[in-house]
């Protein structure tokens, strides 16, 4: 793997981890069915995030642009609500 793959691999890997802190976040927000769903989709979240912790050895790379992506989406966050 070059180091270009290594890190696009490692981008959506830390994605896939934003996203699961994003539906973390949202827990307890439906109802009936959709909450279902909700609750399926957040258990294999976290099984996909324990295997790519797992995969990846908690690697610092992984960590460094899961921070930074993170920051992102609080700074969007944080726009749109001042927007509002």
């Amino acid at each position: 793997m070059t180091k270009e793959q290594a890190t696009d691999l490692n981008l959506l890997l830390a994605t896939f981890r934003c996203f699961n802190e994003q539906l973390y976040m949202l827990k307890g927000a439906h109802s009936k069915s959709v909450k279902q769903k909700f609750n399926r989709l957040v258990k294999v979240s976290a099984q996909y995030e324990r295997e790519v912790l797992r995969f990846t050895n908690e690697s610092k790379e992984l960590e460094v642009i899961y921070d930074a992506l993170m920051e992102v989406l609080v700074t969007v966050k944080n726009d749109v609500h001042g927007q509002e």
